[in-house]
Formats: C-alpha cells, sequence, structure tokens
C-alpha cells in the first residue's frame, strides 16, 4: 500500500510493471507487456485498466499495480504485512491464488513468504505450511497448517457474550 503512493502518477500501470521487472540484479529482460498485463488481470487490473496513466487509478488499483510489479521480480523472501487491506474480494481472491502457489514445483519463485495477518478467510485461501506466534517477546514457529486455536485469542466479540 506504501509504494502504491509512490508510483509515477504520469505512468501507464503496465509500463511501471514491465519497466520493475526487467531492471536491477534481479531484472528479467525477457518478460513482456503481456506477462504484465496477465498477472495486472489476475489481481483484477483487467482489460484497459492496465494501460492507464497511475492518476487515473483508484487507491486499490494502485496498490494492484504495486502487487503486480512483486509478482514478476525474483525473490526469495516475500514479506507482506496485512496484504488484504484496501483491497477488493477478487483482488484478494487473487493474490490468495498467486501466494498459494509460491514456491511451487510449477513455479519459478523458489522461497518464503512471511505474511501477518488478521483475516482469517485469506490466511485459510493460502493454506500457509508454517505458522509462527509470538508469545512473551518470543518466536515460535511451527510446520502446520493454522487451527481453530490460533484464531482464539482475536476472537475478542466471542469471548464476551
Amino acid at each position: 500500500q506504501d509504494l502504491a503512493q509512490e508510483l509515477d502518477k504520469d505512468a501507464r500501470a503496465v509500463d511501471l510493471v514491465t519497466d520493475y521487472a526487467r531492471t536491477g540484479a534481479d531484472g528479467d529482460i525477457t518478460i513482456t507487456d503481456e506477462d504484465a498485463r496477465r498477472v495486472m488481470g489476475a489481481l483484477g487490473l483487467t482489460g484497459e485498466k492496465s494501460l492507464r496513466q497511475i492518476k487515473a487509478l483508484s487507491g486499490g488499483e494502485k496498490a494492484r499495480v504495486a502487487l503486480s510489479m512483486f509478482s514478476l521480480k525474483a525473490s526469495n523472501l516475500l514479506m507482506l504485512d496485512e496484504p488484504s487491506n484496501h483491497l477488493d474480494v477478487g483482488c484478494i481472491q487473487g493474490l490468495a491464488n498467486a501466494l498459494s502457489g509460491w514456491g511451487g514445483k510449477d513455479e519459478l519463485q523458489d522461497g518464503a513468504v512471511v505474511v501477518i495477518s488478521h483475516d482469517r478467510e485469506f490466511c485459510d485461501q493460502v493454506g500457509f505450511t508454517h505458522v509462527g506466534t509470538v508469545t512473551d517477546g518470543k518466536l515460535k514457529l511451527e510446520q502446520r497448517s493454522l487451527q481453530e486455536s490460533d484464531w482464539e485469542q482475536y476472537d475478542i466479540g466471542a469471548k464476551l457474550v
């Protein structure tokens, strides 16, 4: 969300995504506009939206441009803090689908995703393989999926009844 506010307002969305994916030490010059538009479409920027200037996009659409940029850039660690905030249902679904395949045998990416989220439905859709909890300032990392008990501390309303 923060990166979305720093995007060049006069640039076309697809140009920002392809330029970012092609440059830098981990850039891939073979990334095409079609690759970028495919990723952007999966995140809900379909049709001519990917061809618009950043200044013509909503805040949520700008966030999707930023997510598209990260999706096409090789990384071995992706850290996301409350990634489903400010996104509509379709974009959340696209993000969950992309993250659930991260590092799979058919994927080009090989690495880890660290997600901090209080969005139970989003976390269930991603299907995490490890769960980290912090208690008394210490991190406990377990190789398992999320369990109902992981959410109990956040079900404040249920405890008040």
